[in-house]
């Protein structure tokens, strides 16, 4: 995974992306939109941003400036249905890197910063090297009836 095999998997999906700067860094940025009865018939705006990190560390205060910075863009770019009203914004944070210390790691499995009003930041680090994905575990109740969405759209990017 890196942002080149990204874009053409978002590309292939039919999933629209830019490029953008998140941490100051180059970023690929994309946006699905989808309205499903069996999420009681809400809409799901989701973003995925992927920053390609190298070989810089990834600590927990990243994964976390990360979301924050990632969810900041996509309250800025959104401009649909309000939050709330049968709409909720979701953000995939995916992270590359090879150089990943444990508490990063540990952030992402237990989504410790995953909720948002009507929002959710769903934190992913992928390491090239060993070609780990970390990523949430369980499905938390806050949102419960996406989390089986953002997995699939995870591991179809990988």
């Amino acid at each position: 995974m890196n942002t080149d095999t990204i874009k053409q998997r978002l590309n292939s999906q039919g999933i629209y992306h830019s490029d953008d700067n998140i941490l100051d860094k180059r970023s690929v940025i994309g946006y699905e939109k989808k309205f499903k009865l069996s999420w009681m018939a809400t809409q799901l705006n989701t973003f995925i941003v992927v920053t390609d990190f190298k070989d810089e560390k990834i600590t927990s205060t990243i994964v976390d400036q990360h979301l924050t910075e990632s969810f900041n863009f996509t309250k800025t770019n959104y401009t649909g249905w309000p939050r709330g009203l049968q709409s909720a914004i979701g953000v995939v944070s995916i992270l590359i890197s090879n150089n990943i210390d444990e508490d990063a790691k540990e952030y992402c499995k237990k989504l410790k910063n995953g909720k948002k009003w009507a929002g959710f930041t769903i934190p992913v680090i992928f390491n090239p090297d060993t070609k780990e994905v970390h990523q949430f575990d369980k499905n938390p109740m806050w949102g419960r009836i996406y989390y089986p969405h953002f997995k699939k759209m995870i591991n179809s990017l990988k």
